[in-house]
């Protein structure tokens, strides 16, 4: 018998292709978390967009490890990313750490909330570095890890001012992003490396 077809809501973090047949689909759901699906290349269902919202419909394969798509209907395109380098570069970036690291993160329906802002962000904001950042500092928080008292209290009292005013201003406020904020970000992600045993993209 084979196993029954079920619905399913999330995230596209990636997209490759998988032999000449199938795209595999990196796909965050706030109900079942992450994992990996197979969609058959076809002309007429077209091929899934990374970083979009999408419904679909999946099946579990025979040996349980992988699903396979039969149905993808996207429900937010997020066409802004498109517009630059940058904000592909850092939305893939981000894409790519939750991939890695999403089995440590017990809550996928808070992941996926966080993940969805995110890409909203990147895509409408003219910072996207800046909103890494905030990303990945808020995921820190939220999940209990000591990043106010360890990788806050570790910096000279300049760089914790800075860091403060980066935070605490909105990104449709964000100046003309520079290389402090990217100082930052490769800061924080190897704090996360060593404290939270995250594989870095």
């Amino acid at each position: 018998m084979a196993p029954p077809a079920e619905e399913d809501e999330g995230l596209v973090l990636s997209v490759t292709e998988q032999g000449e047949n199938f795209w595999r689909v990196a796909f965050l759901s706030p109900k079942s978390g992450f994992y990996y699906l197979l969609f058959r290349r076809s002309k007429r269902s077209g091929r899934p967009d990374v970083f979009d919202t999408a419904t679909i419909i999946k099946t579990k394969g025979k040996n349980g490890s992988l699903y396979f798509g039969s149905e993808y209907r996207s429900s937010r395109h997020r066409t802004g990313l498109a517009l630059s380098y940058e904000r592909i570069r850092i939305a893939s970036r981000f894409a790519n750490l939750i991939s890695r690291n999403a089995k440590l993160l017990p809550d996928p329906s808070f992941l996926f909330s966080l993940s969805e802002q995110f890409f909203d962000s990147v895509s409408n904001s003219p910072a996207p570095e800046t909103a890494y950042l905030k990303t990945l500092y808020l995921l820190a928080k939220t999940e209990g890890l000591p990043i106010r008292e360890d990788w806050v209290d570790q910096m000279d009292p300049g760089q914790r001012i800075l860091l403060r005013d980066i935070l605490q201003t909105s990104l449709a406020d964000q100046g003309e992003e520079n290389s402090a904020v990217a100082r930052f970000c490769d800061s924080l992600e190897r704090w996360l490396a060593a404290e939270a045993h995250f594989t870095l993209p």
